[in-house]
Formats: C-alpha cells, sequence, structure tokens
C-alpha cells in the first residue's frame, strides 16, 4: 500500500517525474559509457605494453662526394665514378647519454667468425685464390694474359691449367700502366674473378664459353683495427704495392712475404668452414625478427635472463641444423676467431682479403665455449630486408656470453654505425622525449630510426579516447550531482504537507520516510537501469568501432612495421573487452547516490514538528 500512494503521489506531477528518470537516464549513460570506455583504454594500454616493442636503429650519415677514376682494361679507358663517402667515425659511446632511458643499450655489435667442423660454402667458389703460376710468354697484362698454374695453395684450380690474369681495374691516379710479367718465372699471387676473357690472345675463345679472367689483387697485408676503428700498423704490408704480387725464388717462403703467403693461403681454406656469430641483447633488435622476416620454427627463442645472464645458449638457422646434423637441445662449439664491424649482410660477398694481423698471423681463436641450441629460425632467401638482413648460417648469442672485448686483438675490419649493426629498445611512447634528450647532446651526422609496430599511432588514439571518456565521467558525475539535489529538494520540499498530516495521523519518522521515498527511488532505479543499460550497449558500438580504427592504424601509418597474424589477432582481443559489470556498478552507484542525497533531504524536513511544518505553509 505504501509503494501504491508513494507513486500515486509522483504520478500526480507527471513532468517532473519523466523529467527526473530521463534526466537520471542521461547522467547514468554518460557514467557508464565514460567508465567503460576509460577503463577499456587503460586496459589496452596494459596489453600494448605486453604486445608492441620499440626499436630503434642508427645509422652514421654520408657527409661527402668523392670522384674516382677507374682504368677498364676491357673498354681502354677511364670511366668516372662519384661515391658518398663517411667523413669521421662517429664512436658508439655518444649514445650513452642522460635521458636515453634504454630497456636494452645502443652498442654498434660486430659479428664473429666462427669454425665449425664441415665446409658452409661449399666447393666451387673461384675467388681469392692463393697459387704460383707461370706466364706462358713476356708481356704486359693490360689485357688476358695466359699463365699456367704451378701449385695452388687455397682454393679451387688445378695444376696444369692454363688461366687468364689481367690488370683489368686500376683505381690510380694519373696515367695507366699495366704490370709485365717474364715467362719462365714462377709468380704468387692472389686471384679474383672479375670479369670474362678479353683482347688479342683470346681470339680463339669463342664469347659463349665465358672463360674467367682473374684480377692479381693486393695479398698479404693486414687489415687489423683496434677497438677504437684505429688501424694498427703493419710494416710489411703497408710497405708494398697494394697490387702486389711476388716472385717464388729458391728460399722464399724462409723470408718474412713467403711466409705471409703460406699463411694467407691458410687463412682461405679457413674461411670455407666459418660462418658468421652474432651477439646480441635481444632478437628483437634484428629487424628480421622483429618483421617476422626470421621466424622461429623449432624450440624457444632465448629468454630475458639468458640474455642477460650470458647464458650458453644460441639461435642456429635450418640450413645449418641439417647441414650439421643439429636439433634443439644439442650443443654447438664455437671457436672465435676474429670480430667484423662491417654489416653481418656483407658477410659471404666475398672473402675477407686478409685474415692476417699485423704480425702476420692468421687470428687466433679469442674465445671457445659450447651453446646449447635453444632454438632453430627459418628465413626465406630473400625477405627484403636489404642491408639489415642475417647472414646465411648466421648464429645468435646473448652478448654478455662473450667476455667483454675478447676480441679487441681479432678485429678485422671496422665500419661506422649502421641500422642493420646499432640498434637499441625504448620504452613505449617515450620516442619524443629520447629525440629531446638527445637534442640537448648537440652531436650532428647521426640519424635514428624507430619501429614501434604503430604503438605511436594506437596510443595517440587511445589517449584522445581516454580524454573523451574523462568528459563523459565528469559530465556524467557533475549532472547527477546537480539532478540529484534538485530533484530530491523539489519533491520533498513539495510534499511538506503530507509529512505533516502523515506524522499527526501517527506516523513515525521512518514510516514517513519510506512513504515520500520510495517513488523517487523507484524512478531513481528505473532511470538509473536504463541508462546504464544503453550506456553498455553503446560501449559495444564504441569497441567495434575502436577495433576499425585500429585495423587502419596498423595498415597505414608509415611508422608501422606490418606484422604477423597472431599479432593482428593479440591487438583484436585487446580492443573487444567491454564489461557488463561497468554498467551494474554505475546503475547502483547511481541508486545509492539518489537515496543519500534524498535521505539527506529527508532528514532535515523530519526535523521539524508537524505543526511547525504547517504553520510554515500557511504563512
Amino acid at each position: 500500500m505504501t509503494l501504491y500512494y508513494s507513486m500515486k503521489q509522483m504520478l500526480r506531477s507527471p513532468v517532473k517525474s519523466i523529467l527526473f528518470f530521463l534526466l537520471v537516464g542521461v547522467s547514468a549513460f554518460l557514467l557508464t559509457l565514460g567508465g567503460s570506455l576509460w577503463k577499456m583504454n587503460s586496459d589496452m594500454l596494459k596489453e600494448f605494453e605486453d604486445i608492441f616493442k620499440t626499436v630503434g636503429t642508427v645509422d652514421q650519415k654520408r657527409d661527402h662526394i668523392q670522384t674516382g677514376a677507374m682504368w677498364d682494361a676491357g673498354k681502354g679507358e677511364y670511366t668516372w665514378n662519384h661515391y658518398a663517402r663517411y667523413g669521421e667515425r662517429i664512436s658508439d659511446k655518444v649514445l650513452d647519454f642522460e635521458g636515453a632511458g634504454y630497456l636494452l643499450d645502443a652498442k654498434q655489435r660486430p659479428y664473429f667468425g666462427a669454425l665449425v667442423d664441415q665446409k658452409v660454402r661449399g666447393t666451387g667458389y673461384m675467388d681469392l685464390l692463393v697459387a704460383e703460376v707461370t706466364p706462358l710468354e713476356t708481356g704486359t697484362a693490360d689485357s688476358s694474359f695466359p699463365v699456367r698454374v704451378q701449385r695452388v695453395l687455397s682454393g679451387e684450380l688445378n695444376e696444369g691449367d692454363t688461366i687468364y690474369i689481367c690488370d683489368h681495374y686500376s683505381f690510380e691516379d694519373g696515367e695507366y700502366e699495366a704490370r709485365s710479367f717474364e715467362a719462365g718465372k714462377t709468380y704468387i699471387m692472389m686471384l679474383d674473378d672479375v670479369s670474362f676473357v678479353h683482347g688479342p690472345r683470346v681470339s680463339h675463345i669463342a664469347p659463349e664459353e665465358y672463360v674467367t679472367e682473374y684480377l692479381p689483387i693486393n695479398s698479404v697485408a693486414s687489415s687489423q683495427y683496434t677497438m677504437d676503428g684505429e688501424k694498427v700498423h703493419d710494416a710489411v704490408g703497408e710497405a708494398e704495392d697494394p697490387r702486389a704480387f711476388d716472385e717464388v725464388t729458391e728460399g722464399f717462403y724462409e723470408t718474412e712475404r713467403g711466409r705471409r703467403w703460406l699463411e694467407m693461403a691458410k687463412s682461405q681454406d679457413l674461411q670455407f668452414r666459418t660462418i658468421a656469430v652474432e651477439p646480441v641483447d635481444g632478437t628483437e633488435l634484428l629487424l628480421p625478427f622483429y618483421q617476422k622476416n626470421a621466424q622461429i620454427s623449432d624450440g624457444r627463442d632465448i629468454t630475458e635472463e639468458e640474455y642477460r645472464e650470458g647464458k650458453k645458449v644460441c639461435l642456429i638457422p635450418f640450413d645449418l641444423a641439417v647441414l650439421l646434423r643439429k636439433k634443439v637441445g644439442d650443443s654447438l662449439n664455437l671457436p672465435l676467431y676474429y670480430a667484423d664491424y662491417m654489416p653481418v649482410s656483407f658477410y659471404d660477398t666475398g672473402f675477407q682479403v686478409s685474415l692476417l694481423n699485423a704480425e702476420g698471423e692468421t687470428y687466433p681463436v679469442f674465445c671457445e665455449q659450447q651453446y646449447e641450441i635453444v632454438g632453430i629460425y627459418k628465413m626465406p632467401p630473400s625477405s627484403g630486408d636489404g642491408d639489415y638482413s642475417l647472414a646465411p648460417w648466421e648464429v645468435l648469442i646473448p652478448w654478455n656470453a662473450v667476455p667483454e672485448n675478447a676480441w679487441e686483438d681479432n678485429i678485422v675490419s671496422h665500419y661506422p654505425m649502421t641500422g642493420s649493426t646499432t640498434s637499441f629498445q625504448i620504452p613505449n611512447g617515450t620516442i619524443e622525449d629520447f629525440m629531446a634528450a638527445w637534442e640537448k647532446e648537440g652531436v650532428e651526422g647521426l640519424e635514428f630510426k624507430f619501429y614501434d609496430n604503430g604503438y605511436t599511432q594506437l596510443k595517440s588514439g587511445i589517449e584522445n579516447r581516454r580524454l573523451m571518456s574523462w568528459i563523459f565521467l565528469i559530465s556524467g558525475c557533475v549532472l547527477a550531482v546537480m539532478i540529484l539535489l534538485f530533484f530530491s529538494n523539489l519533491f520533498i520540499t513539495g510534499q511538506q504537507e503530507r509529512i505533516a498530516v502523515e506524522r499527526l495521523l501517527g506516523r513515525t519518522r521512518k514510516q514517513c520516510a519510506v512513504s515520500i521515498l520510495t517513488g523517487l527511488l523507484i524512478l531513481a532505479a528505473a532511470g538509473s537501469a536504463a541508462g546504464s543499460v544503453s550506456g553498455w550497449m553503446a560501449t559495444g558500438k564504441a569497441v567495434k568501432a575502436a577495433e576499425k580504427t585500429m585495423k587502419f592504424d596498423t595498415t597505414f601509418s608509415n611508422v608501422v612495421i606490418e606484422q604477423a597474424d597472431e599479432d593482428d589477432s593479440e591487438i583484436t582481443a585487446a580492443t573487444g573487452k567491454s564489461d557488463a559489470w561497468m554498467a551494474a556498478a554505475t546503475g547502483c552507484g547511481m541508486l545509492l547516490a539518489a537515496a543519500a542525497v534524498s535521505a539527506g533531504f529527508m532528514r532535515q524536513a523530519l526535523k521539524k514538528e508537524p505543526l511547525q511544518i504547517l504553520g510554515e505553509l500557511e504563512e
């Protein structure tokens, strides 16, 4: 009966009651929508922190153009070429600056040469041969010049074969002068196949036979460097003509130069059994892995703990696993004997010109350890990574697994920082902070590139939606407070006479409060429920719209790296959450707030005696 009379009393003012219902619903709608969007976007940011990683690369800029003359013996003329050149080398020490905030430090990584038991480059390599040859005639090698192979010290040649050599190319300034040879003498030289035979001495050879012509190149000079990129002085090597070869006479191999030729031949043979080993702090620092062009097909990745503690574990490519008959869990012995700061993608474009140190010795092994194979990876032959590509048969090991600077006396070449050798990881969303801190250093000549899978765009969109959710929340709170204060006061004040009469008829304060507030709270509950449900449904539509926006951002943003399908599903999962409990909590919260506010007004009204209320009404 109390409920009946309470609702009947509310319906006597239908306009006020309907308006109260609608405004309470709007408040609940705004609060539910704002709260749900805020929670959804906050959860998305947390989940994206695990899904996304921000990696940066560093390239030293080329700062000038150099023009060089090259003699082409086939054309019989000079050609002019223009080359973009680096200036003074910038050390990676400049990357250690305040405010960088690295998760994985920026450092220039070398790759190591490691020996394995089997040939990995196979047979048939015709470049960088070491052989003794005897000219078949006396003359100048200004075109293909015939010589007979007397002895093969390194490479795939047969003794007794006739081959052709030529001073085909020369980068000497000024007038070109080809070298002369004397019949009957024996010469030792390193040969590189650079072209096909040409000239009057090979007129009997048809062009379609494609007979190889060899170029005598620099031989026994060392290319050793220090950790600071300084060339180590080599008295024997630097004293020679850069196109040098030597005449073999009695006792030649007892001389310093003769001993070096033997050592050079030995080092060339080692390269058939040499693989590239790259130390790194995380596979995500290598773009082929970051871009999913290289993926682990068996086993697992090296863990963060293993990277940090320098565990003796490794990842090997599938082809090397087949060649060496290795599987996950097996051990791989890696005797590391040289370090090269050239991009590892340059590996296998040809053998090293020299693996001799400044003393004329083949670089000794500086670190030999057994590594457990924890994963096998695959990478397509043409992955589109360019200079960022991995080398064939490349093995990955933790940076900390090799003693610090253990390779300082075994560096065969140095090179400026490039994106493939110098990379780092920073927290997501801190690219602008990083660059602002870098600008304060005032260092010129370096270029940074960042890869975050579109996190910057995603975060920007999420932050915008969070701002909108705050607007909804604040608007809903302000509107709710104003509505509850206004209508609670309006309904309770408008029923002062009813309160006085019910009190005079013997009802207690509690009974009067229940009679007056029941209808008000029922309308508040109905409005809260309707608004909360509407807000929850609107949130679901907002989630779908957000998913479409995420798909657009991660597909067309200019800083995005396309991810595998599993990453797309993770993003969709992160955006597709709209919790119903937020709507229920909002509805309950609105009802409790309505009860608290109306109870406060009711308490003030019940403090007055009935006759006092009637007297005030008469006045």
